[in-house]
């Protein structure tokens, strides 16, 4: 089986510097070579200090260090809470049912302008790679009936380009509105990386997610993206077969893309709410990545996702040597 070149873990729940670079050292002793810390609106708000030694410590050991805006607006992934919406309503995402969504939208100047000083504030560290995780307008489970965003900046947007109204259907210019928009704010956003002197990744919800961003092509062209990732994750109760079918379509589709645009690329292995006696399914998913060519997997997080009840795994630390067992380690 091929070397795997990047060997990643997401880490997340703990922020005493001095706990933290203790599992990194941990991590790294065992073969691991990256790692994923999470930076949320409360990390930019009260821990920059802290944050700041967290990734350089890890950089430090040699970890190659990658950073995502967990749950930032509710724009990306992630189980943080966001108040960025409470603080400003007129920022908040409207959904075709005329309410306002517990999520930014990224049209809005204000959203962009925060994370701009995100980029700021986190670029200011050893970070390597920023990670754009799922960057998505907000959905919820049930259908597309239920899309978002009607605001009026992008309304505004859409009589601009369009020179008509923002239907309340979902109509082929809205998906194709909806994309761009969001194509349009990674643009910005990754140029304003870039231009700091750090990577970026942007990881793609799978297909089968209702998130606005379907043709992975548009990303994998920005000059400014340098690795295109995907994290097709299964449901409880998901079928063995049904994971590799999903890993080997994924991982193909960013494969084909990558390859089209000299783009790296990432693969994220599920590694939380794994039932106990079905850790394989991570050697399966990995499997399928290694296959297609990926040299660069990382997982879903470090030890099961022990520390968040939501998402631990029914054995941890058997979830944890899975993956390592996948990697080779």
């Amino acid at each position: 089986m091929a070397k795997v070149k990047i060997r990643g873990v997401s880490y997340f729940g703990v922020r005493n510097p001095k706990h933290v670079l203790s599992d990194m050292a941990k991590i790294e002793e065992k073969g691991f070579n990256a790692v994923l810390h999470t930076w949320s609106e409360e990390d930019q708000q009260y821990y920059y200090g802290t944050m700041k030694d967290i990734v350089d410590g890890s950089a430090a050991l040699g970890l190659k260090v990658y950073v995502n805006p967990w749950g930032v607006g509710r724009v990306f992934g992630g189980e943080a809470y966001s108040e960025l919406t409470a603080r400003d309503h007129d920022m908040c995402q409207i959904g075709v049912d005329g309410n306002p969504k517990v999520a930014a939208c990224p049209n809005h100047p204000r959203f962009r302008e925060y994370m701009h000083k995100w980029i700021e504030t986190v670029c200011n560290t050893a970070v390597d790679t920023i990670f754009w995780d799922e960057p998505h307008f907000y959905f919820e489970k049930g259908g597309l009936e239920k899309w978002s965003c009607r605001c009026e900046t992008c309304k505004k947007k859409f009589q601009e380009r369009f020179n008509n109204e923002m239907p309340s259907l979902l109509t082929d210019d809205v998906k194709e509105f909806r994309e761009d928009s969001l194509i349009d704010f990674l643009k910005e956003m990754t140029e304003n990386v870039h231009a700091r002197g750090k990577r970026n990744c942007v990881c793609m919800l799978p297909p089968w997610f209702p998130a606005g961003l379907d043709d992975w092509e548009k990303i994998a062209r920005l000059e400014s993206v340098d690795e295109i990732a995907s994290d097709p994750y299964w449901e409880r109760g998901a079928t063995e077969e049904w994971v590799r079918e999903k890993y080997a379509e994924t991982a193909v589709k960013l494969t084909e893309a990558a390859a089209r645009y000299g783009k790296a690329v990432q693969m994220w292995i599920k590694a939380y709410q794994i039932e106990a006696g079905r850790e394989k399914d991570l050697t399966v998913a990995t499997e399928e990545s290694i296959k297609a060519g990926i040299d660069n997997i990382f997982a879903w997080s470090y030890k099961g996702t022990e520390t968040l009840t939501w998402l631990k795994s029914d054995d941890p630390i058997t979830t944890q040597m899975a993956f390592e067992s996948a990697l080779g380690l």
